[in-house]
């Protein structure tokens, strides 16, 4: 990367020139300072602040810049002083040496960086109690893209999915099945409405009918046995209908997940923390490292000593656990996978899930775990446009599950729309606009960049028609010779990039789209280093605006192979950073469109 040749050249200034600059040795100093792309290509290609200096040499940042700027190497770099800045202008012959080391490279951006990192990725985990929703969708794409970003440099990465299978949702579900099957069979049983002011412990989603519809099949006669004048479920009935329920919603989220590009590497039940044992064992931990207390003929847990704002119920005072200890047990699980063989845990949550986050690390130091081992990045809600309104609720038909954005849009839509922003930020989903063959869609505007690029490779090999005699001429090029000029490419081959092009708005413009595709390996490491997908959805947009802009301005397809093929190697090596960029993603690069 030649952000990363400029840095090393600056750390290797200062470290040379320490005393001069009175600066001290190997203090990091060189990480106070940041390379930056100038707003303003007036200042040159890349810029350095060297203010941060200033508190070490004691003079003022203009002198700074002059002196620093005085040490390096000047070839190919052109360093220039600007009040505190160094501006770098990058020359040609850097450009090209950089196009060819990218057009080389097996998977653009791969590299080991992260080789130490092993990471336990929860997320996109939901009740098996009904259909995954949109938000679930912004967690498949985040977690996923995160996952495959991780693995692009260099760490290993385990995905996994936690079952919420315990609890009373999954006793509220089977209830709700066993009056849908009363309602189906006619028995005068019927899902109770709901009361104001109280919580509905049922699910009315037509979903259910369908569970207790594939339910009757193989229980009608069970159903009818079980019931009774109250129409209350038997335990009995309970037991068999969740099984089946369950795992009927947990197939068909797997299905989903698959569908979307997605696998998981372990589906965690919750419920094998309680008949294991594991959550119990927890209870007994923490009561003999004297970090809980009884009070109101409650078990509390004493989280208020380990950073969270109170103290946490643990065991209600009728008996039942707390959501928070069977959590509790399931992080402690995680740390101790594989006798400690992660050393990240990364979880994906709601916004809603803010004040969780404390408890969680207070509970895991208490256990004796490294709590900043444990990262929560939170999720904002997605909103849905549809017909130009914000809602929950389609005009055309309802659109609360994925499932039915996925059948509208399609997986790549949903994927990259879900990813565009920082999940940080609440999401519009423009559901008419995702759908579109519009350069106003994202995705459609990315993936036609990458067939564009395709669709100039593919016509470089075919026979063309002179326009004027209609005769048939032979292509261009043909697969042998592009293929020798790949093997055989040097800067000595790429000699007329430059100094072909027909003026200066080309010049820049090839300079520009040089400079982007140099800085994806930067880009990644920022999108590990912030946990941001959304970088490599944003530079997907920024790579295909420079390509449209340079395609627009410059000829690709010229009758002189020592023209074309330079050219032919940037739109190579574009469509490969491209279709490299978009895998992260979790999205097709498309050949045709």
């Amino acid at each position: 990367m030649i952000k990363q040749h400029i840095f090393t050249l600056l750390q290797e200034s200062l470290k040379t020139h320490a005393e001069a600059f009175n600066i001290p040795v190997n203090n990091g100093v060189a990480d106070l300072l940041n390379i930056e792309r100038p707003r303003q290509g007036g200042f040159g290609d890349y810029a350095i602040n060297v203010s941060p200096l200033a508190k070490f040499a004691k003079m003022p940042p203009p002198k700074i810049a002059a002196m620093v700027a005085g040490t390096l190497d000047q070839k190919d770099l052109s360093p220039t002083v600007v009040g505190g800045f160094i501006n770098f202008q990058i020359s040609e012959a850097v450009l090209i040496r950089n196009l060819i080391r990218i057009a080389r490279e097996e998977k653009p951006g791969q590299s080991a960086v992260n080789h130490e990192m092993r990471c336990l990725l929860e997320f996109v985990s939901a009740n098996p109690t009904g259909p995954l929703h949109i938000g679930h969708g912004r967690w498949v794409a985040l977690g996923d893209s995160l996952a495959r970003i991780l693995r692009h440099t260099g760490a290993m990465v385990s995905n996994e999915f936690y079952i919420n299978d315990a609890g009373s949702q999954i006793f509220n579900l089977a209830n709700s099945v066993w009056y849908r099957c009363l309602e189906i069979l006619g028995t005068g049983g019927k899902l109770p409405e709901k009361e104001e002011d109280k919580p509905y412990p049922f699910y009315p989603g037509d979903y259910v009918i369908d569970l207790a519809q594939a339910f009757l099949k193989t229980h009608r006669e069970d159903i009818l046995k079980w019931d009774n004048p109250e129409h209350q479920a038997p335990q009995e009935a309970i037991d068999i209908i969740t099984l089946q329920a369950k795992e009927t919603m947990l197939q068909e989220q797997k299905a989903l997940m698959t569908e979307c590009r997605l696998q998981f590497d372990s589906w965690f039940s919750e419920k094998t923390l309680h008949q294991e044992g594991h959550v119990k064992a927890i209870i007994e931990t923490l009561m003999q490292k004297g970090m809980t207390y009884e009070k109101e003929g409650a078990l509390w847990f004493a989280s208020s000593q380990f950073g969270d704002d109170q103290d946490r119920v643990l065991i209600k005072s009728n008996g039942n656990y707390t959501y928070l200890t069977a959590d509790i047990a399931y992080h402690d699980n995680k740390f101790k996978r594989q006798n400690g063989y992660y050393n990240l845990f990364i979880n994906i949550w709601g916004a809603d899930h803010h004040g969780y986050i404390p408890r969680m690390k207070a509970a895991m130091e208490a256990l004796g775990h490294d709590p900043n081992h444990l990262e929560i990045l939170l999720g904002q809600l997605v909103n849905l446009i549809i017909e130009g309104e914000r809602t929950r609720m389609g005009k055309r038909r309802k659109m609360l599950t994925l499932r039915e954005l996925v059948d509208e849009v399609g997986v790549d839509a949903v994927r990259f729309w879900m990813i565009s922003k920082s999940q940080d930020t609440p999401l519009d989903f423009n559901v008419d606009l995702a759908a579109s063959s519009s350069e106003d869609n994202p995705v459609f505007y990315v993936q036609y960049a990458h067939a564009r690029c395709a669709s100039i490779l593919r016509n470089a090999f075919l026979p063309r028609v002179d326009t004027l005699s209609q005769e048939e001429k032979p292509p261009l090029l043909t697969q042998a010779q592009w293929q020798d000029f790949l093997t055989q490419v040097s800067p000595d081959t790429m000699g007329a990039l430059f100094t072909a092009l027909e003026n200066e708005q080309a010049q820049s413009a090839l300079k520009e789209l040089i400079l982007k595709l140099d800085s994806f390996e930067d880009r990644l490491q920022d999108a590990v280093r912030t946990r941001s997908p959304h970088l490599i959805a944003r530079y997907t947009q920024d790579l295909a605006a420079d390509f449209h802009h340079f395609y627009n301005v410059c000829r690709i397809l010229v009758p002189d192979p020592q023209v074309m093929q330079p050219r032919l190697l940037v739109i190579y090596t574009l469509k490969r950073v491209l279709a490299q960029a978009l895998e992260l993603l979790g999205v097709n690069a498309p050949e045709q469109m």
